[in-house]
C-alpha cells in the first residue's frame, strides 16, 4: 500500500493512510547529513586554530582547514533548511513558530551564500563573520522558539525541548556578554580579556549546534507528525 492511499473503516467513512517512514524518514536524513556535517566543521575549525594558528604573524601549511571548514559549513545549513520546514508539522501551527522558521530558514541559506562568498573571496572575513553572527542569532532563536512551543504544548520529548532552550538562549547571552565585554576591555586597552566569560558560554552554544538536528533525527522525526499541515493555526 502506498502513501495517501484510502481504506474505508467499519462505519464506512474513507481514511488517509500514512506510512511512517514515508512520512518521517526524509527530515531525519536531512538532520543526520546537517548534524554529521557540523560536527566535522566544529573538528576543522578546532584542529585550524590549534595547527594553523591564525592570530599569530607565522603562516603555514594548514591553513586550508579553515576553507574546509567553510565548505563544510555551506552543507551543514543547507541541509538545515528541509528540517526548519518539517518540523512544524510535529507543533501546534503557531503564529510564533510561523515566524521563527521563516527567520531561520532565510537565515541558513544567508549563511551558506556568506561562507561560499567567503571561500570565492567575494567577501572580506571580518564583513562576513559579522554577518553570519547576526544570521546565527536568528537560527538560534529559531530553536528556542519551537523549543518552547514544544515544551509547553507538550508536542516534543522534554529532553528535546530542554537541550533546544538551554541550546538556543546559551549562544545569544554568551554573545551579548563578549560584545559588552570587548566595549568594556576597549575602554581599558585590553578588548578581550572582559569578553572572556561571553566566549566561554556561548562556544559550546556554537559547537553543540549539530547536535540539535541529530535530537530531532533520533527522538522527534523517528515518529509521525503530531499536527496535519491543514489544521487551523494557532495565535
Amino acid at each position: 500500500m502506498t502513501t495517501g492511499s484510502l481504506l474505508a473503516d467499519r462505519g464506512g467513512m474513507l481514511t488517509k493512510i500514512h506510512q511512517p517512514q514515508q512520512v518521517t524518514g526524509r527530515p531525519a536524513v536531512w538532520a543526520v547529513i546537517s548534524g554529521i556535517a557540523g560536527l566535522l566543521a566544529n573538528v576543522l575549525l578546532v584542529f585550524f586554530f590549534l595547527l594553523a594558528r591564525p592570530f599569530s604573524d607565522v603562516q603555514n601549511s594548514f591553513g586550508w582547514l579553515g576553507t574546509a571548514n567553510d565548505a563544510v559549513l555551506v552543507v551543514q545549513f543547507l541541509a538545515m533548511i528541509p528540517v526548519a520546514l518539517a518540523l512544524p508539522r510535529w507543533l501546534p501551527h503557531t503564529r510564533s513558530v510561523r515566524v521563527a522558521t521563516a527567520m531561520a530558514l532565510g537565515a541558513m541559506l544567508a549563511v551558506a551564500v556568506l561562507q561560499l562568498l567567503l571561500i570565492a573571496g567575494v567577501l572580506d572575513f571580518d564583513v562576513q563573520v559579522v554577518l553570519v553572527v547576526a544570521a546565527l542569532l536568528l537560527v538560534y532563536a529559531w530553536v528556542f522558539v519551537v523549543s518552547s512551543t514544544g515544551h509547553r504544548y507538550d508536542a516534543l520529548p522534554r529532553v528535546v525541548t530542554r537541550f533546544g532552550l538551554l541550546l538556543g538562549i546559551s549562544y545569544p547571552v554568551g554573545l551579548l556578554i563578549a560584545a559588552a565585554g570587548v566595549l568594556i576591555g576597549t575602554a581599558s586597552g585590553h578588548p578581550l580579556a572582559f569578553a572572556i566569560p561571553g566566549i566561554v558560554l556561548g562556544a559550546p552554544g556554537w559547537l553543540a549546534l549539530p547536535v540539535w538536528p541529530l535530537v530531532l533525527a533520533r527522538l522527534v522525526f523517528n515518529k509521525p507528525p503530531s499536527f496535519n499541515s491543514n489544521e487551523e493555526g494557532l495565535s
